[in-house]
């Protein structure tokens, strides 16, 4: 089954945290998974955010940017439909515990027929309760 990767899991590949070694070990032994265009502008942002908040230069933000263009090449980033939108509406409305955005990750995991991976627990409770696979790194 493909795996859609969400952006906790690819910032913890690309940053070094808590998770990149099990995550960073976990991805080299997958061998179908996928991103949408939702997953790597969230990357964009989160390196915004810790560039605004000192936590990285701005060239250091730029050269993360640069590397996942680079491991970006050849591989497959799922577009986001207007359907998908209302879909996360629809689970946002209905879990109190999801955001928006992680609503979209599970609406397009949906969609596309995929397993979920995340290091966001409540993301993983929710889509569980949806009845996706979820695999946590």
């Amino acid at each position: 089954m493909t795996v859609y990767l969400d952006t906790s899991v690819l910032m913890s590949l690309f940053q070094t945290d808590n998770h990149t070694a099990r995550a960073s070990a976990w991805i080299a032994g997958v061998d179908d998974f996928v991103m949408s265009s939702w997953t790597v502008t969230e990357f964009s942002s989160a390196l915004g955010v810790r560039t605004r908040m000192r936590n990285l230069l701005d060239k250091e933000r730029r050269e993360f940017e640069l590397q996942l263009d680079q491991w970006l090449s050849g591989r497959v980033v799922l577009s986001v439909i207007d359907n998908d939108m209302l879909e996360a509406r629809r689970l946002v409305r209905h879990d109190v515990r999801l955001r928006a955005p992680d609503g979209l990750h599970l609406a397009l995991a949906v969609r596309h027929g995929c397993s979920l991976a995340t290091l966001d627990e409540d993301m993983a409770a929710v889509a569980r309760d949806i009845g996706l696979t979820v695999i946590v790194p």
